[in-house]
């Protein structure tokens, strides 16, 4: 599913825009929880009926706003091999994640204290990153690649974890040996042997 199913299609594109830019400056300022569209639309000259009338919701905006950038970098490969997909694979979260955009928006998206509530925003975000390395997986699976009894959720964080870890934890940008040393161990824990 592309990220536009967030967003009305007759929106005007330089309005999306407008509006994408601003989203993005408060959700990283606010975070989730505290980022309303009422106080968007009045720090960046908006009008939040134009908001509402296109996205419907505050999270159809949110959620358009998080996958905007990241659907255009992070796909869903397919080499033809486990190993060749997991290393393309990390190789293109690195690419978002690199970005300044994609430190901001995985720092945004940290459960917390104040995460608590019954907005599933993230819920929805981390199900989508999860179903494009879980085709990897699938995939394998039908090619006979994939070792018995791998959990899919198991074999994603394997991949994903460290490349997020070492974003949150580090200024270090994720080098293209990092990634496919990630990735290599990755093959190991769920391939067939």
């Amino acid at each position: 599913m592309p990220y536009g199913e967030f967003v009305d299609s007759a929106v005007p594109p330089e309005l999306r825009e407008r509006v994408l830019s601003a989203a993005l400056d408060e959700l990283t300022r606010w975070g989730v929880e505290r980022f309303s569209v009422e106080a968007m639309a009045t720090g960046h000259g908006i009008d939040a009926d134009s908001v509402y009338r296109y996205w419907g919701n505050t999270q159809r905006l949110l959620l358009d706003v998080m996958f905007h950038k990241s659907d255009q970098t992070v796909v869903t490969p397919n080499t033809g091999s486990l190993r060749g997909d997991l290393e393309a694979m990390a190789l293109s979260v690195a690419a978002y994640l690199n970005t300044v955009v994609g430190r901001k928006l995985l720092r945004v998206m940290i459960v917390d204290d104040r995460a608590l509530h019954s907005d599933d925003t993230r819920t929805i975000y981390w199900r989508r990153r999860y179903e494009i390395v879980r085709a990897i997986l699938d995939r394998a699976a039908v090619r006979g690649e994939l070792r018995e009894g791998v959990d899919p959720l198991t074999g994603v964080q394997i991949l994903l974890a460290p490349l997020n870890i070492r974003v949150l934890y580090t200024n270090e940008p994720l080098d293209d040996a990092y990634c496919l040393s990630v990735a290599e161990l990755a093959w190991h824990a769920l391939a067939r042997h």
